[in-house]
């Protein structure tokens, strides 16, 4: 089994995630943990580096520059020999048995296509980290802040439907349980349903793993998650800490992306309405923030990402001028 792993600035974590993921050998399992560094500017390489001196089932690939999350995936399972492949955020720490938890499953159920571990939050909390496939009305209610504003005066039910949390009601799921997608930080696939490369690096940080699931859906394979296998996950900390440095040039990232999966996936009327409802969020906001003088750079962000005049570029993703977003 192959272990894929992307950092960009993780020296703090990638200790915890190497010891948990190393620990998921034994018992006829084979283990190899590939690590895809983004030229982080800590000392994540350095610290993968002493590990793959010591052990050799550890391997680094050093990007040589930040080349997205997408593109560093790819990387890695080009590298990868296993016959399974868990991709693994440098956030999350598996629990013992959770890589073999994945692989019985994905084994006995041939046509489950993505398998993914139960989540936690540090502190214990569940975390819902399956989401709804993404259509207008869902893009609407969640990604545009007139619509935010809206679900959060209707006590945030657009948010918590696509987050499927009625499936956390009472409590988390217990037994194997099929979602759209669930967030691409500790899940596993047989190499086969993954060739030629897990990701379309055209989503360079967002909507990869919704794409993976699209396609693998429209092959016969489902996703599920599977509460015999856990993990804690930190959640997002490296998009954390770029949405905190640069919020306007990652609402571009996120609009570009978000506008590609429309592309490939939503009928031309919903994407030409995803586009005007961007555009009308822009100015909406735009006058929200002469008239109470707001952040404007989710304004910035938006009219980045819809290539137009005022906008920030997207933190990664040249912007590319076509009507259909790609």
């Amino acid at each position: 089994m192959s272990i894929l792993i992307v950092t960009y600035d993780h020296a703090e974590e990638i200790d915890a995630c190497l010891d948990g993921a190393l620990a998921q050998g034994g018992e006829g399992l084979d283990v190899e943990v590939i690590v895809a560094d983004n030229a982080s500017r800590d000392a994540t390489d350095a610290r993968v580096r002493a590990r793959a001196s010591t052990d050799e089932r550890v391997s680094l690939i050093e990007m040589g520059a930040n080349t997205g999350f997408a593109a560093a995936v790819n990387a890695a399972f080009a590298a990868a020999r296993g016959e399974h492949v868990l991709i693994l955020n440098p956030d999350c720490v598996m629990d013992r048995g959770c890589a073999g938890a994945l692989r019985e499953r994905l084994l006995a159920q041939p046509g489950v296509g993505l398998a993914a571990a139960l989540l936690r939050d540090p502190d214990g909390t569940p975390q819902l980290f399956a989401r709804r496939d993404l259509r207008l009305k869902g893009a609407l209610l969640g990604f545009t802040s007139i619509g935010r504003r809206l679900d959060a005066r209707r006590g945030g039910r657009a948010l918590a439907q696509r987050r499927y949390a009625e499936l956390w009601a009472g409590g988390p799921p217990r037994e194997p349980v099929t979602v759209f997608c669930p967030a691409a930080a500790c899940v596993m696939a047989a190499r086969a349903d993954l060739e030629p490369a897990p990701f379309d690096e055209r989503f360079v940080l967002f909507f990869n793993d919704g794409d993976l699931c699209a396609r693998l859906r429209r092959r016969g394979r489902r996703a599920e998650i599977v509460p015999a296998a856990t993990a804690v996950h930190g959640y997002g900390t490296s998009v954390a800490r770029a949405q905190h440095a640069d919020p306007a040039r990652m609402r571009a990232e996120w609009v570009v992306s978000m506008r590609r999966y429309a592309a490939r996936w939503w009928p031309r009327p919903a994407r030409a309405a995803l586009s005007v409802l961007l555009l009308a969020d822009a100015v909406a906001g735009a006058a929200l923030c002469l008239a109470r003088r707001e952040d404007p750079r989710e304004v910035r962000g938006t009219l980045g990402g819809l290539g137009l005049p005022g906008g920030l570029p997207p933190l990664l993703t040249p912007v590319r001028h076509r009507g259909d977003g790609r």
